[in-house]
């Protein structure tokens, strides 16, 4: 059991859960409670399908891309291969078909019971890039960076989708109510954009090794690491000019103190960090840290949505 779970990552899964259901109950919901008419279009039991869609989608995207990942696993990581070790290749496909058709069919039934079963297309289009990922672009110059990121948006965005969408198309919505619910969904698919491309370019600069000898033409194969380097801070200072523009308005327009100096001390102080760790890092284990402290960057900037309507 500790290997499939290894596997399929469970600790980003739950990561996937806890972002959507903050996203819902934090901000969507307390939204459609100010505009005193609207209610949510998805039941709560129906929105827990849709989570457990999409992290059955998310589960299917890592056990494929360890699949495709075996070579370069004995490379960078031969210790915590899983694949081949404790689970079969075959078994692996046949686990990552399994996810990705359970994923469809509940992720067909909520969009029936919305009333927009066009967005089981969402998920459909979302495990089949995952699966491009893993076979083809996870070694292009880039794009499989790109793809990444835009999959850990869609997270949020998903959410949305499902909740406006089907209110759109089932009452007249008030144009305010869409305009601040689409401002917080872009704002928050954004900062998961960029945190995750962030982290993607530095696990690049990790497995460099592998992904070199196997013939990938990463980021950090094609430029180097000095200049591999360059990118990440550039991202990095954006992202902190970013969060302070944010957090001054949240502060002079809002009075969001509280919100204020939390994105300052948990978002942008570690962003801070990280372009100085960025400077001095040489070994794997130094890029390894960095990972992590993305990581936690992520999970905070999830749990500022608690903060917004406190």
């Amino acid at each position: 059991m500790l290997h499939i779970l290894k596997l399929i990552r469970v600790q980003n899964l739950l990561i996937i859960a806890l972002t959507q259901c903050l996203f819902r109950y934090a901000i969507l919901i307390p939204v459609m409670k100010k505009s005193e008419v609207l209610t949510p279009a998805l039941s709560n039991f129906n929105f827990a399908l849709l989570v457990i869609s999409t992290m059955l989608i998310a589960a299917a995207g890592y056990a494929i891309n360890d699949y495709f990942d075996l070579r370069t696993d004995r490379i960078n990581k031969n210790k915590r291969v899983v694949v081949g070790k404790y689970f079969s290749r075959r078994r692996v496909m046949i686990l990552h078909s399994v996810l990705n058709v359970l994923a469809v069919i509940i992720g067909g039934y909520v969009s029936y019971r919305v009333g927009s079963i066009k967005l089981v297309a969402v998920n459909i289009i979302m495990a089949t890039l995952l699966w491009l990922y893993s076979v083809k672009y996870k070694a292009y110059f880039l794009v499989g960076n790109l793809l990444v990121s835009f999959a850990t948006a869609m997270t949020i965005t998903l959410v949305w989708l499902f909740d406006t969408t089907a209110l759109i198309s089932s009452i007249n919505i008030t144009p305010t109510y869409l305009s601040l619910a689409s401002k917080f969904m872009w704002l928050y698919a954004g900062f998961a954009f960029v945190i995750s491309l962030i982290r993607e370019l530095i696990k690049d600069i990790e497995d460099i090794e592998g992904d070199r000898k196997v013939g990938c033409t990463t980021i950090p194969v094609v430029l180097g690491i000095k200049k591999t380097k360059y990118v990440l801070i550039g991202l990095l200072v954006a992202s902190i000019l970013a969060i302070a523009y944010i957090s001054y308005i949240a502060y002079i327009s809002f009075h969001l103190k509280l919100i204020f100096w939390y994105l300052i001390i948990t978002v942008a102080l570690p962003f801070l960090y990280l372009v100085y760790f960025t400077v001095i890092a040489k070994k794997k284990n130094d890029f390894s840290h960095m990972s992590k402290i993305t990581k936690f960057i992520m999970v905070a900037g999830v749990f500022s949505m608690i903060l917004i309507f406190f």
